[in-house]
């Protein structure tokens, strides 16, 4: 049995080091096209459940994808699926890893769910989705990166049926993310025979193949949750280096390498779905959990864009998101609010689900078929991202939250309380707001209404 809860120093460590903020170049906000047509008013979906996979890109912020106005990466299989799906160019999720997975699984902010237990835990008072559909009938696999409690009985209790997930307990080897990579299915940590000279992707890839296999006759959920982009950065099996190269090494200049097999597989992915006869009955829901590492300087719409993985700024929270069900959602463009909370009872939508526990979210599944009546005009960021480890050491020594529209965000807790910024002319948040004009008034006091009448921190 894997050990029940793995919190590491040299976790904590890694993810302080890829977190620290560096001066960004300026770049025109990261907002879509608004005349790109609107979508939605697809076939009505048919009776029955359908498959859905969730895909979750780790440290791919908006401004990676082509899709979204990226030019530095080959992502040319997501670009297809996004060119057939809805595209959604406001959904911003938390500022790190954990903390997201944690909203992403529960649909309630991290304020009521995340800091009783800490980093990298799942608080199991809260059903999560995966648990709902699985007792709902869904056959659930979660494959990639786990994050949340390492071990057998927390990833069974959360509600997956299934799993090969990447073990960062290092237990008695190195634990390596990539190249010979530690990784544990029910039966326990893969043997070394299994996973020396191979590829965590390759492997994880094949057990989401093989569970699609098992599960054709049923409805199936699979979490995708790839462990690429996340540092370190290291060759792929497509490079020439992979073999000889020392896994216990970063080389930035590969990130555009990963960004690629990631694409690669969700290709694979895709083709087996269609192999299979099951891509007319299976939604694909593709969304990153953070922004990217400050290390990457991408190329976005001809200008370059440093990441800011950890911060509560822009390209720290928008990441890109679409859902693809070919001949039932028509392709377009929604410039709707998304935040986290909003997954878990869109999943419970899609799966025709009608008793669920109580969440912070709104489900988007309306959005996908025209209907726009529910939207947000306003997404909530809880963030204190290592509570009872140490001291938040991105943006405050106390947690920091806010709400946001598409344009305006007000702060209401840690040292930017009260504060109210135009992000979208303003990226690094240096300027706030002091003197409102009447409109930005108005916007102001919309947040401020959202925070008080929700009772949110």
């Amino acid at each position: 049995m894997i050990a029940k809860r793995i919190l590491l120093l040299g976790i904590v460590l890694v993810f302080f080091t890829c977190s620290c903020k560096k001066n960004k170049i300026p770049v025109t906000p990261p907002t879509r096209d608004t005349t790109t047509k609107p979508g939605g008013g697809g076939t009505a979906p048919p009776p029955g459940q359908p498959n859905i996979i969730f895909i979750l890109a780790d440290d791919m912020g908006y401004e990676m994808p082509t899709f979204d106005g990226g030019e530095s990466y080959n992502t040319s299989h997501l670009d297809s699926l996004a060119a057939n799906a809805m595209v959604f160019n406001q959904c911003r999720g938390t500022p790190l890893c954990s903390p997201s997975r944690v909203e992403l699984l529960s649909g309630v902010y991290n304020y009521r769910n995340y800091l009783q237990l800490g980093w990298g835990a799942y608080n199991r008072q809260y059903i999560s989705y995966a648990k709902t559909l699985q007792n709902n009938g869904y056959k659930t696999c979660v494959v990639g990166k786990w994050q949340l409690d390492g071990g057998n009985t927390a990833i069974e209790d959360v509600g997956f049926d299934d799993y090969c997930v990447w073990d960062a307990s290092t237990l008695s080897r190195v634990g390596y993310m990539y190249k010979d990579p530690t990784l544990y299915d029910p039966m326990g940590v893969l043997p070394m025979n299994v996973t020396i000279g191979k590829y965590s992707e390759d492997i994880t890839s094949d057990y989401a193949l093989s569970f699609i296999d098992q599960n054709k006759d049923k409805p199936f959920f699979i979490y995708y949750s790839f462990m690429l982009v996340h540092q370190p950065h290291q060759p792929t099996p497509l490079d020439a280096s992979f073999q000889s190269f020392d896994d216990r090494i970063d080389d930035t200049t590969y990130i555009g390498s990963m960004t690629h097999y990631l694409d690669l597989k969700v290709g694979v992915l895709i083709n087996k779905l269609k192999a299979d006869g099951l891509d007319k009955n299976t939604i694909i829901v593709f969304t990153g959990d953070n922004g990217s590492e400050v290390t990457y300087h991408s190329l976005y719409k001809g200008k370059m864009v440093a990441g800011e993985k950890g911060q509560t700024t822009e390209f720290g929270t928008h990441v890109p998101l679409f859902v693809y069900w070919p001949g039932y959602i028509t392709p377009g463009v929604n410039n709707n609010l998304i935040d986290f909370t909003d997954f878990a009872p869109t999943f419970l939508d899609m799966a025709k689900v009608k008793s669920r526990p109580p969440g912070d979210g709104v489900s988007f599944y309306p959005q996908l078929f025209g209907n726009n009546g529910n939207a947000r005009n306003w997404t909530y960021c809880y963030f204190d991202p290592y509570p009872f480890l140490v001291p938040n050491v991105f943006t405050t020594t106390k947690p920091i939250s806010y709400a946001q529209d598409t344009e305006y965000k007000l702060y209401n807790l840690g040292n930017r309380k009260g504060l109210f910024y135009h992000f979208t002319t303003d990226l690094d948040e240096r300027y706030p707001i002091k003197q409102p004009t009447p409109a930005e008034l108005v916007i102001k006091q919309k947040l401020q209404k959202a925070l008080s009448q929700e009772q949110l921190p």
